[in-house]
């Protein structure tokens, strides 16, 4: 898959461009239903699939404060949206002079004299253009008017309620990871890189690798989590803890901790991923750390027997 972080020139451009437009948030099952159309039409009139979106998230740059945390990063964007048969990614950067370009400016400037797109997919719930002032319903007249069609995805409902990346944000507040992955499509994931730590783990005999997620992200709720992390391209069963060490001094700030279970090795410096399977319990103050390790004995044991009927497989 091509990823291009400019659309002033298209080299590869031997085939007509059908372009999905969103910021896609963790690609999660609506999304997976419009790039799966979008990728399935390409394929069918001999197109090239492709996605445009803007880096980074335009609420970090237009509204920093509240801007939403991520479920997902651009290097996992880009890795699900290969999955699904995307083969170009315009990344591009995101910053005041596209944030004022009303929508009718970017239409003319971006899809029509940069892309020459000839078939748009987009969401129900579209907006793009300064103010979000542009409608789904502008885009379809816009095309009519200069020669390409826009296709609009309907809301994938699940549980009655419309999926969407907000509503995925919430059930993670919440530590809903059944709920998130319904939605999702595949299982909740943390990742990042491998950071040193201050060994108590090790030191109570269950050496664990402190997770450093980049603070655009989101963390779900604090607790313990059963899980599988990814290293090396191997995977591990995984018992994750998010808190504060109430146990053994409290920190001020969330600590991600995850005990690999029959690993050996150092991973300091290295990217991780953990995919998360069901929350155990509540982080809780132990009378001592003796009470600790014994929670952690069972906390492992539960692991394991909810592992050993798991599918961990994604629908992806």
């Amino acid at each position: 898959m091509d990823v291009l972080k400019q659309i002033e020139k298209i080299p590869f451009q031997e085939k007509q461009l059908v372009v999905a437009l969103g910021n896609f948030d963790g690609v999660h099952c609506g999304h997976q239903c419009l790039i799966r159309e979008m990728t399935a039409y390409a394929r069918k009139v001999g197109a090239l699939p492709a996605v445009l979106l803007f880096y980074p998230h335009p609420q970090i740059v237009l509204n920093p404060t509240q801007a939403p945390k991520l479920l997902s990063d651009a290097e996992k964007k880009r890795e699900l949206m290969q999955r699904l048969g995307v083969e170009v990614v315009f990344m591009v950067p995101f910053n005041m002079r596209f944030a004022s370009l009303t929508p009718e400016e970017f239409i003319v400037e971006v899809l029509l004299n940069k892309l020459r797109a000839a078939e748009v997919f987009i969401g129900y719930d579209y907006r793009f253009g300064r103010k979000a002032a542009g409608t789904p319903e502008l885009l379809k007249e816009y095309g009519a008017n200069h020669g390409f069609h826009v296709h609009v995805i309907p809301s994938v409902i699940i549980q009655g309620i419309p999926v969407s990346s907000t509503a995925i944000r919430a059930a993670l507040t919440k530590g809903d990871i059944h709920r998130a992955k319904k939605m999702l499509g595949y299982w909740p994931i943390v990742k990042g890189k491998v950071i040193t730590g201050d060994q108590r783990g090790r030191k109570m005999g269950y050496p664990t690798a402190n997770i450093h997620v980049h603070r655009d992200l989101l963390v779900p709720k604090n607790g313990v989590y059963v899980g599988q992390a990814v290293l090396h391209g191997k995977h591990y069963l995984t018992v994750l803890n998010i808190g504060t060490h109430p146990t053994v001094g409290a920190c001020e700030t969330e600590i991600i901790e995850a005990h690999l279970l029959d690993f050996q090795g150092d991973v300091y410096n290295e990217e991780i991923e953990v995919s998360l399977f069901q929350r155990l319990r509540d982080e809780q103050k132990f009378a001592s750390v003796h009470v600790l390790i014994d929670q952690i004995r069972k906390d492992i044991a539960a692991a394991v027997k909810l592992y050993a009927d798991f599918d961990a497989t994604t629908a992806l």
